[in-house]
């Protein structure tokens, strides 16, 4: 499994052109200030046990959020651009991202690797 777990071309190319605001995310988790919804990206990690565990044994928690986040923004973006509410297209978002967390956390390579299995216990 590569570390680099969502790094989708669109999110590449805004991490790519954004570095500071990255950095200024990357910040924000670590103090525990963020906003809602690079919040909910974080914290929704914790209903994955599996997924939790391998974020953790490769030190790629914060990575991978941001990764979510971006992901989620353009997700939302996508549906407001395709007629949702506002209010719709952050509850399908965020729908979306869920799917994707369970899909990531129920995946062979994840549940059966020796370290996370490591974490996940020391975590339960």
């Amino acid at each position: 499994m590569n570390e680099a777990l969502l790094l989708t071309k669109k999110t590449v190319e805004f991490r790519n052109s954004y570095p500071e605001l990255i950095a200024q995310w990357e910040m924000q988790i670590g103090h525990g200030n963020c906003h809602p919804d690079l919040h909910f990206c974080l914290t929704l990690v914790d209903d994955f046990p599996y997924l939790n565990a391998y974020l953790r044994s490769i030190d790629y928690l914060f990575g991978f959020t941001i990764n979510a986040y971006i992901i989620h923004s353009n997700w939302q973006r996508d549906f407001i651009e395709s007629g949702y509410s506002g209010n719709s297209a952050l509850e399908l978002a965020n729908h979306e991202i869920q799917l994707t967390y369970n899909a990531l956390n129920e995946s062979e390579a994840i549940v059966k690797d020796p370290k996370a299995k490591i974490y996940r216990n020391i975590l339960a």
